[in-house]
């Protein structure tokens, strides 16, 4: 907008005022982004306003504010506003606002906040824009992706959202998986890792915390397996516990180690690298956990007195920090 444009006009403010006056009465109910810019361009105020920005706020929260194409494109799958330097559609920002306050009437009060749920790290590197100065390999590679490396099967716990999984048996497998994710598969028909593969790569070497004794319960929590599922291995659980003393602790110590070197040699440049320790030690956390559920099933069909497992203060407070103790953990991040 440059005064050359605005020479020939001849609305003026009052003129636009008085018409908004014939469109909205003292009951009208506006819909819009960020509204209390538009009303103090128009000297106006209004008592019943529902603004997206406000509804629907910025995940690391006020002052801050989330964008109109931002919300459009997390929330309804919709890219809007893509007419550059010639502006944005009025008439489209305004279907978008309608269509996120029906949603989120439909949905409830809590969507769209960080009450609701999390958002998979996967699906925000799904709307991360690729840089223009980026050479794209195909005409549809617009937007970052992602991809999971793990035991088992990874689409059972994070890798549901990610664009490209990789199931392991071993951390040998583990790397050779991160090096295919990074630069792409093209031999194998049957990879589902893009040919020149993916901007993000989450991978977990496990056999330490095997060594250790974790292995069970750090691979049922992965997999999104229920804790009275994994009670019964508690035994195998204890029994590994001497592993950790034992000199082979070591011998896989220097043997991750030396996997972790491989797959930062294997990084393009710039590359941000993260290795971090996962959780701390979840043994004591997952039997107290099998004993507040058995608790609870027992309390509902067994009277007080003959239960076999007790839930006081005492069990809640040492759950506490057991959790406290299983989150502890380091990370070391640098840039190739």
């Amino acid at each position: 907008m440059t005064k050359e444009k605005l020479d020939p006009v001849t609305t003026r403010l009052t003129d636009i005022q008085l018409r908004l006056k014939e469109l909205i009465d003292p009951h009208t109910i506006v819909l819009g982004h960020s509204l209390n810019s538009d009303f103090k361009a128009l000297k106006m105020t209004h008592p019943f306003i529902v603004d997206t920005s406000i509804i629907f706020p910025h995940p690391r929260g006020p002052p801050l504010k989330a964008s109109l194409k931002w919300l459009a494109k997390k929330y309804l799958s919709r890219e809007i506003q893509k007419n550059g330097a010639l502006g944005h559609d009025s008439i489209e920002d305004a279907r978008a606002c309608l269509d996120l306050v029906r949603q989120k009437c439909e949905k409830g009060p809590k969507w769209g906040t960080s009450e609701a749920t999390s958002e998979p790290i996967f699906k925000r590197i799904g709307r991360a824009p690729k840089p223009s100065t980026l050479k794209l390999s195909t005409a549809g590679d617009k937007f970052r992706t992602g991809a999971v490396v793990d035991w088992g099967d990874p689409r059972r716990g994070i890798g549901g959202t990610a664009d490209a999984v990789v199931g392991c048996d071993s951390d040998e497998q583990v790397v050779d998986g991160i090096k295919r994710a990074l630069n792409g598969d093209p031999e194998d028909e049957n990879s589902n890792i893009p040919v020149n593969g993916v901007d993000f790569v989450w991978g977990c070497l496990r056999e330490v915390e095997a060594m250790r004794g974790w292995r069970n319960a750090a691979r049922a929590h992965s997999n999104g397996d229920s804790v009275e599922e994994t009670s019964s291995g508690g035994q195998a659980v204890e029994e590994k516990t001497q592993d950790f003393r034992s000199g082979r602790l070591n011998d896989s110590l220097f043997k991750t180690v030396a996997q972790i070197a491989d797959i930062y040699a294997a990084l393009p440049p710039c590359t941000a690298f993260i290795v971090y320790s996962g959780t701390g030690d979840p043994r004591e956390l997952v039997r107290l956990q099998a004993q507040e559920q058995q608790f609870k099933k027992e309390y509902e069909t067994i009277k007080w007195d003959k239960l076999t497992v007790q839930w006081t203060d005492t069990e809640q407070q040492a759950i506490k920090r057991a959790c406290q103790k299983a989150r502890q953990s380091i990370a070391f991040v640098c840039v190739k």
